[in-house]
C-alpha cells in the first residue's frame, strides 16, 4: 500500500553547504544561502520497527531512525546551489556547465512552513540531492508554471556536547536570539551545553573581544567600537544589518554579532 504523503508549503528557506569529517561524523556548514522560490517539501521517514516476541507479548520493540527522504519543489533551482552542492562550473563567459563527474555535496537545509501559527523554523542536518529533471512545454492558451523537483535525503550528524546522532532542529519564536539568528548559521550545540561564544565581527572597526555567556544568560553590550570617518549604528544578527541584536535577550547558542557603521 502506497504511503501517505502531506506536502508541505515553504517559505525562508536556506542551504548551507557543509562538509562532514568521516572519522567522527561531525559536520562543518558555511553561512546559509538564501534560496527564493521554494514551492512544497514532501518527507517520509526512513527505517522501522524490529519487534521481539517471546511469551507471547511484544518482549522488545526497536525503532531505527534512519532520517528522511522526499521531493524538494521549488519555482527554479538556484545556480548558486547547482555550483555549490551539484558541482556546475561556471566558466570565464558566465555559462554553467554541468560537471559530470562533480561528486554531489552535503548542505543542511533550513526552513519554515507556511501556515504554521508558532512560526517554527527547521534544519535538516545532513542533506544530499539529486539533479532535478530537466521539463518543458510547447506554450498554450493557458500558461502553468512549470517547477523543479529533486529527490531528498536527510541523514545524520554527531553533535558531540549532546553525545547523539541528530537528523533535524526547530526552533519557536519564543527562544529569541536563537529564533532571529536562525537563517544566518546553521545552528548545532558546540562545547560545554552550557555555554555560548559570543563574537563580535566590528566590520573594518577596532577589535572587540569575544564573550562566553552561560546558556539563558544575556550579553554584555560592549564599548562601541570606533572606524575612522564612521559613525558607529549598533550591533546586528546578520550582515545585512536587518536584525539589530536586543542585548536583553537570552542566549541558547553561539552567535556572531556584526557592527554597522554609517560613513559620516
Amino acid at each position: 500500500m502506497p504511503k501517505n504523503k502531506v506536502k508541505f508549503g515553504l517559505k525562508n528557506v536556506h542551504y548551507a553547504p557543509g562538509t562532514i569529517d568521516p572519522a567522527t561524523n561531525t559536520a562543518t556548514y558555511d553561512t546559509p544561502v538564501p534560496w527564493p522560490g521554494a514551492v512544497s517539501l514532501t518527507m517520509d521517514a526512513e527505517g522501522g520497527t524490529t519487534k521481539f516476541r517471546a511469551d507471547n507479548i511484544d518482549y522488545w520493540v526497536g525503532q531505527a531512525n534512519n532520517g528522511y527522504s522526499g521531493d524538494f519543489e521549488s519555482a527554479l533551482v538556484p545556480d548558486s546551489f547547482r555550483v555549490d552542492i551539484l558541482g556546475d562550473i561556471e566558466d570565464a563567459n558566465g555559462v554553467l556547465v554541468e560537471n559530470a563527474e562533480a561528486p554531489t555535496k552535503i548542505f543542511a537545509l533550513l526552513f519554515q512552513f507556511e501556515g504554521d501559527i508558532r512560526g517554527t523554523r527547521h534544519v535538516l542536518y545532513n542533506c544530499t540531492a539529486t539533479r532535478p529533471s530537466v521539463s518543458g512545454q510547447t506554450t498554450e492558451e493557458e500558461i502553468e508554471p512549470q517547477t523543479e523537483t529533486m529527490t531528498l535525503t536527510a541523514a545524520t550528524v554527531f553533535i558531540p556536547a549532546l553525545g547523539i546522532n541528530a537528523v533535524k532542529g526547530k526552533v519557536e519564536a519564543d527562544k529569541t536570539a536563537i529564533y532571529n539568528n536562525w537563517f544566518n548559521q546553521v545552528y548545532q550545540t558546540t562545547g560545554s551545553a552550557s555555554e555560548f561564544q559570543i563574537t563580535f565581527d566590528s566590520n573594518g572597526g577596532s577589535a572587540v573581544a569575544s564573550e562566553t555567556v552561560a546558556s539563558g544568560g544575556t550579553v554584555t553590550q560592549p564599548t562601541d567600537p570606533t572606524l575612522a570617518d564612521h559613525t558607529f549604528a549598533g550591533w546586528f544578527l546578520d550582515p545585512a544589518f536587518t536584525q539589530a541584536y536586543d542585548f536583553t535577550a537570552p542566549v541558547y547558542t553561539n552567535l556572531v554579532l556584526y557592527a554597522k557603521w554609517t560613513e559620516v
